[in-house]
């Protein structure tokens, strides 16, 4: 298990402990599966809600700026990645 205190080699320590932590509902209003983590050096991460001592990833807010956009914009829409892979795009 992992400690509050999660290091990245680039990024700096995320404070698990110390970090505001929002789950937003899922599309059809129930509790959604993630949770976001707000830091006070401005990193945010992002942890499965049943599992807060497992994997998080850990963003910038210039990469999480990013990663919501492409969400919005739907560069992650199942079927425009397989779309994607079937054009050869993803390799």
């Amino acid at each position: 298990m992992s400690g509050p205190v999660r290091e990245h080699p680039l990024k700096g320590e995320f404070d698990t402990a110390a970090a505001r932590w929002v789950r937003p509902d899922a599309a059809d209003g129930t509790p959604g599966e993630l949770e976001l983590g707000f830091a006070e050096n401005g990193l945010i991460a992002m942890r499965r809600f049943d599992d807060p001592a497992g994997t998080i990833l850990i963003y910038t807010p210039e990469e999480w700026k990013a990663f919501v956009g492409g969400v919005r914009d739907g560069e992650l829409d199942l079927a425009v990645l397989a779309a994607d892979v079937e054009r050869g795009s993803l390799e």
